[in-house]
């Protein structure tokens, strides 16, 4: 039997803010933490998005559908590349309720650390905007 225990856990928190046409502007977070599983075998993501100001003006940025996309790095710096690990939801869904997500992966020897931004997708041409990124270095 295997036995989880969580080895090393980073808390992290990332702030975009999408700007309208006329002005208005929605920010939106994703927070939470990554922890590393069963002897450095796995990874666990467990976060939240969520507007945290301007959520009356989600009709004028274009009410995007937003996803949280990981990456991960490995030693040499080579890097796994962006996959999506959250559903996607409209903004103004995200104006009534938070987007909780929780994605597990396999954690390789060479990993060191994990990746994480926001996409947004706009009409219906799925123009994609990111938000930065933000680094969470689990092993030195």
């Amino acid at each position: 039997m295997t036995q989880s225990i969580e080895v090393s856990t980073k808390e992290f928190v990332l702030d975009w803010t999408m700007q309208g046409a006329e002005g208005g502007r929605v920010r939106f977070t994703l927070s939470g933490q990554v922890s590393l599983l069963d002897d450095k075998r796995f990874y666990k993501v467990d976060g939240v998005l969520y507007i945290a100001e301007g959520s009356a003006y989600c009709q004028e940025i274009g009410n995007p559908r937003l996803h949280v996309r990981r990456n991960g790095v490995e030693e040499t710096g080579r890097q796994w590349g962006w996959e999506p690990i959250s559903s996607r939801k409209s903004a103004n869904r995200l104006c009534t309720m938070d987007g909780y997500f929780v994605r597990t992966g396999y954690w390789a020897p060479a990993d060191r650390s994990i990746q994480l931004g926001i996409v947004a997708e706009h009409g219906i041409t799925r123009r994609r905007s990111h938000s930065a990124t933000t680094t969470i270095r689990l092993i030195p």
